[in-house]
């Protein structure tokens, strides 16, 4: 037999690099000095086609994670424009106050004491005697108000917050 023939031993198509098959009994055999050419098939091989398959487990996983980062997404746009809101009602209330102070300070210049108790005195007004003060005792009971307590369960305030975020998002869409 050749060596660069394939023997047909037992269904094997290994090339056979030995003259005699190993029998397990006999001691090494020697090595060839040059191993046998490779056998160059002529027939070109498709290259497999992996088919694209999506679980639907991982399809639902998938969407619900779209889903919440979307819930994120809308969350932190409801944060910016509430924030940006309270900036709006801060810088009007620095304003209603600077104009307060504007007007106070106005009001309070042009009051003086001497014109109104000249006025009063050509009004027949006096300053007052004793005899003429009376004291009021004001002290009365105090009183306390009870506030309402929402006696809704966790889950239904959960289920609430999560009705109104849906309802935000799908007026945030229309």
């Amino acid at each position: 037999m050749a060596k660069n023939q394939l023997p047909d031993l037992e269904g094997s198509v290994a090339y056979q690099i030995y003259e005699r098959p190993f029998d397990g009994n006999t001691a090494v055999q020697p090595i060839p000095a040059a191993l046998p050419e490779e056998k160059v098939s002529s027939k070109k091989q498709k290259a497999p086609k992996a088919k694209l398959e999506i679980a639907p487990l991982a399809a639902i996983g998938l969407a619900v994670v779209v889903f919440l980062l979307a819930m994120v997404l809308y969350s932190y746009v409801q944060l910016y424009e509430a924030t940006n809101q309270a900036g709006d009602l801060r810088a009007e209330l620095t304003a209603a106050q600077n104009e307060t102070a504007k007007l106070r300070s106005a009001y309070e210049s042009r009051i003086n004491l001497d014109e109104i108790e000249a006025r009063a005195k050509e009004l027949g007004m006096s300053t007052p005697t004793a005899k003429q003060t009376v004291y009021i005792n004001v002290a009365g009971a105090d009183r306390a108000e009870v506030l309402q307590v929402d006696e809704r369960s966790f889950l239904q305030k959960a289920l609430d917050a999560m009705t109104g975020s849906f309802r935000g998002i799908l007026e945030y869409f229309h």
